[in-house]
């Protein structure tokens, strides 16, 4: 398996392919095609960077109230859906 995106000429399009082999999009130019990976990329950053900061907050609510992660996660998930006001 490929562990990076890539692109793939189509006839007169070029295909990007994420790193699991699923298809991206579709687009007219390779530089078009370039500049997406890189969309892509800066994407999967943030989505991984999120998943840390999530993984330690709930570690940190288990400490804090000595519960399961279970129980964490589902107060952290419940908190992430609300209106967040900084103010208060």
């Amino acid at each position: 398996m490929n562990t990076e995106y890539h692109i793939e000429p189509s006839d007169r399009e070029f295909i990007v392919i994420d790193p699991h082999g699923e298809k991206v999009g579709r687009y007219p130019t390779e530089e078009a095609a370039k500049s997406d990976i890189e969309r892509c990329k800066r994407d999967d950053a943030m989505y991984e960077s999120a998943k840390r900061l999530v993984d330690i907050a709930i570690k940190a609510h288990m400490k804090m109230f000595a519960v399961e992660r279970d129980i964490s996660r589902y107060w952290i998930s419940s908190a992430m859906s609300c209106e967040f006001d900084p103010s208060t």
